[in-house]
C-alpha cells in the first residue's frame, strides 16, 4: 500500500522520485528496505554529510570541501537536506586511493598528531611553525610524511587510535588500580573494624567463673532413652521443694506440670504463651526459653541437654546450665553429650558428677521388616514430614487400624490427646515425626521406621546413628513389655537402622550462644546488619572456641528486616529483640508484622486470621493449623511486660486457639481422609511422591510445585 506524500511540506512524490533516482540501488550498510514509501526509500540509500562523514571516520568539513572539488558527488534532497548516496560512500571507503585523495582535505589538529607520535604539544606547534603551515588551515595534504607521520591517512587514523586505546587502557589500569587500593584501604580498616569490634564483644563475654561454683554441684544424668534419668531427677526435685524443671517443648512442660500437682507436689507452669501459677508452689516446669537464672531456686532440672547444639534453640540450654545460680543442678542426657556438658562445667569451674543410668527394659532390633498390613499393636510408626505422617494415618485406617498421630505442627494440646489415646490403649498405632525422640510420654513396644531420610532445613539426609537410638529407644514399656523391638518396613532399611542403632553415635562438640542487648548495642547498622554481623564475628573467647558456637540467627534476622530502622529506634533495642523472637516460621511471618505494626502504632494486636468453621480437608487442617500458631504469636506477644497492654483480647484468643485445637483433634479422631492427593483434580499420590500436583495437571498447566 503506498504512503501518502509528505503532507506538512507538501511535496509531491515526483520530488522524490527524482531524489531517488540520484541515490541509485545500493542501500545503507545495516538499513532495510521500506518500497510502501519513496522517502524512505531515499533515506536508506543515502547518507547526510554528518552521517556519511561519522562513516568514514573524517570531518564534514572534508566532505564539503570535496564535494566543491568534484571528487565525490553529492545532491540535495526535496527537504533541502544534502546527501550523498550511498554507493558513493561505500565506494569511497572500499578504494584506498579514493579515500586518501579526498583525505588531503582533512583537517588534523596539533593534538592529533602530538598523540599519534606521542611527543609533546610544544614540539608539534614548533614543527608547524617552522613549516610555515597557518594553524586554521593545517590539512592532511600538508603534514603528511612529515615528522614521522604516515602517508596514508587511514594509517595516520589506525596509529591514532592505536595510542588512544593504549592511553585508555593506561588510565583503566590506574583508576583499576586506584580502585584496588582504595578496596585494600577499605578492606583493611574494616578488618581493623571488625578485629576491634570482636575483640570488645569478647571482652564482654559473661564470666561463667566465679566464687559462688564451688557451692554447686552439676549431676549429669546420662543414658538412653527409657532409663529412668527424668524420673530420679524429679524425685530429688521433690524432696528440695525449690527450684525448676526445664523442658524443650511446652507440651513436656505441660507433662510434667500435671504430673506433680497430680502427686501434691504444687507447681506452676510457664511458656511462653502461658503462665498458671499454683498457690505454694515454689517449683516451676517451664520451657527452657523462659528461666530466670536470678531466681533459680534450690535446685534446677535440664532436660533433653543433648539440644545445647541445636543451631537455633541451643543457646537457652547454654545460658541455664551457666547461669543458674542452683546449688544444685540436674542435667539429662544422651551419651553423647556427656563430653561437651563436662568440658562446659570444667570451663566454669563447676564440680560435675556423673550418674550412669540403664535402659529398665531391654532393646532389640527385629529380624524381618513389618509391613502396614502387619504392624503390631502398640507400635509408633516414624516419618519425617507432615504430609507422610497424614498420608499414612489414611492408609493404616483404611486398614481398619486406630490410629494416632504427632506431629510439629499440632498444637500441643492436641499432641498430647492424641498421645494419650495411644497411651491409654484407645489406639493401636501412633504415626509420628521424630517430635516423639524429645521425652515425650509415649510408651510403646515397638518403633518402625517407615522413612530413613529427613529433611533437617536445609537439606534430605540420612538419618544418624543419635537420632535412630534416641527415635527407636522409645520402644519398649518398663513393668509393662518384656523387651522393646526397633524396626522398618523395607529390608533395605531395616538393615540401615539395624547398623545405625548398634553404631557408636558421633559425641556433640560445641554448644551455643546468643547475643545479650549489650552486645548488640555495641555493632553499627540496622538490627538485621547487627545480628548478621554478631554471627559473623564469632565472637567467643579463645579459651571457649573449640566448645562454643554462635547461635543459628536466620529466623530472627527475617523478622528484623521486617522492620525500619526508625521503628527499633522507637521500640527500644530490648523490646526490638523481644519482638522478633516471637515463635514464627515463614507461613507466620505476615501475621507477626500485622501484630508489629500495632505495637508500634501503640493500639490493640489484631486478632489471629480465622479458621475454617470445619474441618473437612487437609486444606482445612493447614488452615487451622496456621491459625493456631499465629495465636501462639499474639499470645505470646500478649504475655510480655513490653506488649500486654496491647493484648486485651488474650483470653478470648486463648478460647479460640482452645476452640480451633479442639476442631484439629475431632477431626483427627473422626478419620478425616489425609491421604496425599492432588489439589486440582484430588486423584490419590503415592506416598513417596515428590511434587504437590500429579503429572496430569502439571502438564496442563506447564508448571508443577515442589
Amino acid at each position: 500500500m503506498t504512503q501518502p506524500p509528505n503532507l506538512e511540506l507538501n511535496i509531491p512524490d515526483e520530488a522524490w522520485q527524482l531524489a531517488l533516482d540520484e541515490c541509485g540501488s545500493i542501500l545503507r550498510k545495516g538499513v532495510r528496505d521500506d518500497t510502501a514509501n519513496l522517502k524512505t526509500r531515499v533515506l536508506a540509500r543515502s547518507y547526510t554529510l554528518d552521517t556519511a562523514a561519522s562513516r568514514l571516520n573524517l570531518r564534514r568539513k572534508t566532505l564539503e570541501a570535496a564535494i566543491n572539488a568534484n571528487l565525490i558527488s553529492a545532491f540535495v534532497d526535496p527537504e533541502g537536506v544534502q546527501r550523498i548516496a550511498a554507493h558513493e560512500v561505500h565506494h569511497v571507503m572500499e578504494d584506498d586511493k579514493r579515500y586518501e585523495e579526498i583525505g588531503l582535505y582533512e583537517f588534523i589538529a596539533p593534538e592529533e598528531i602530538a598523540t599519534a607520535l606521542q611527543v609533546e604539544l610544544s614540539q608539534v606547534n614548533q614543527w608547524i611553525q617552522e613549516s610555515r603551515i597557518p594553524k586554521t588551515r593545517i590539512t592532511w595534504e600538508k603534514v603528511r610524511g612529515q615528522w614521522g607521520l604516515p602517508k596514508s591517512l587511514r594509517k595516520f587514523h589506525a596509529q591514532l587510535e592505536d595510542v588512544r586505546q593504549a592511553v585508555k587502557r593506561a588510565a583503566q589500569r590506574a583508576r583499576s588500580e586506584e580502585r584496588r587500593r582504595r578496596l585494600a584501604d577499605v578492606r583493611r580498616e574494616e578488618q581493623i573494624r571488625r578485629h576491634e569490634l570482636r575483640q570488645k564483644l569478647v571482652n564482654s563475654f559473661p564470666a561463667w567463673r566465679h566464687e559462688g561454683r564451688d557451692n554447686q554441684l552439676v549431676t549429669l544424668h546420662v543414658g538412653p532413652p527409657n532409663s529412668g534419668k527424668t524420673h530420679q531427677s524429679l524425685q530429688e526435685l521433690e524432696i528440695v521443694g525449690s527450684g525448676w524443671y526445664l523442658a524443650p517443648l511446652r507440651l513436656l512442660a505441660f507433662e510434667i506440670f500435671d504430673r506433680l500437682n497430680a502427686r501434691g507436689t504444687p507447681c506452676n507452669l510457664l511458656t511462653g504463651e502461658e503462665h498458671i501459677p499454683i498457690p505454694g508452689a515454689t517449683i516451676t516446669a517451664a520451657t527452657i526459653e523462659m528461666f530466670n537464672a536470678a531466681e533459680s531456686g534450690e535446685m534446677v532440672i535440664i532436660d533433653e541437654a543433648q539440644m545445647l547444639a541445636d543451631p537455633d534453640r541451643g543457646w537457652a540450654w547454654t545460658r541455664a546450665l551457666m547461669e543458674t545460680q542452683s546449688p544444685d543442678i540436674h542435667i539429662i542426657a544422651p551419651p553423647t553429650a556427656q563430653n561437651l556438658i563436662e568440658q562446659l562445667a570444667e570451663s566454669a569451674g563447676m564440680p560435675i558428677r556423673i550418674v550412669h543410668h540403664e535402659r529398665l527394659a531391654p532393646i532389640k532390633v527385629a529380624d524381618y521388616p513389618w509391613s502396614l498390613e502387619n504392624l503390631p499393636p502398640r507400635t509408633i510408626l516414624v516419618a519425617f514430614s507432615r504430609s507422610m505422617v497424614l498420608h499414612l494415618k489414611s492408609e493404616l485406617e483404611h486398614l481398619n487400624r486406630r490410629v494416632s498421630i504427632v506431629y510439629g505442627n499440632l498444637p500441643p494440646e492436641v499432641r498430647r490427646k492424641q498421645a494419650d489415646r495411644f497411651a491409654n490403649g484407645e489406639t493401636e498405632i501412633c504415626v509420628a515425626t521424630d517430635a516423639v525422640g524429645m521425652g515425650l510420654n509415649l510408651p510403646a513396644d515397638y518403633v518402625c521406621f517407615y522413612e530413613v531420610e529427613k529433611f533437617d532445613g536445609k537439606f534430605v539426609r540420612p538419618l544418624t546413628a543419635g537420632e535412630v537410638q534416641q527415635i527407636g529407644g522409645r520402644a519398649g514399656r518398663y513393668g509393662l513389655s518384656q523387651a522393646g523391638e526397633v524396626g522398618a518396613t523395607t529390608r533395605k532399611n531395616l538393615n540401615l537402622i539395624r547398623r545405625l542403632f548398634y553404631q557408636t553415635p558421633q559425641v556433640l562438640t560445641h554448644a551455643r550462644v546468643a547475643p545479650t542487648v549489650e552486645d548488640l548495642q555495641m555493632i553499627p547498622g540496622t538490627l538485621a546488619e547487627q545480628l548478621i554481623q554478631w554471627s559473623e564475628l564469632q565472637s567467643i573467647p579463645d579459651t571457649l572456641r573449640d566448645k562454643i558456637r554462635t547461635a543459628d540467627m536466620a529466623e530472627r534476622i527475617e523478622l528484623a528486616k521486617m522492620l525500619s530502622d526508625a521503628e527499633v529506634r522507637f521500640l527500644g533495642l530490648e523490646s526490638a529483640i523481644k519482638l522478633i523472637n516471637a515463635p514464627t516460621n515463614k507461613f507466620s511471618r505476615s501475621y507477626w508484622r500485622d501484630c508489629a505494626t500495632a505495637i508500634i502504632a501503640g493500639v490493640s494486636m489484631p486478632l489471629p486470621p480465622s479458621a475454617p468453621d470445619e474441618i473437612r480437608s487437609v486444606q482445612d487442617l493447614e488452615a487451622t493449623e496456621t491459625s493456631v500458631s499465629c495465636a501462639d504469636i499474639y499470645l505470646w506477644l500478649a504475655n510480655r511486660r513490653e506488649f500486654s497492654q496491647l493484648g486485651e483480647a488474650e483470653y478470648h484468643v486463648r478460647n479460640l486457639r482452645s476452640l480451633w485445637s479442639e476442631r484439629i483433634d475431632d477431626a483427627l479422631v473422626l478419620r478425616l481422609d489425609t491421604s496425599k492427593r492432588c489439589p486440582e483434580c484430588g486423584k490419590p499420590l503415592p506416598p513417596t511422591y515428590r511434587y504437590r500436583l500429579c503429572d496430569s495437571c502439571f502438564y496442563r498447566k506447564g508448571r508443577g510445585y515442589y
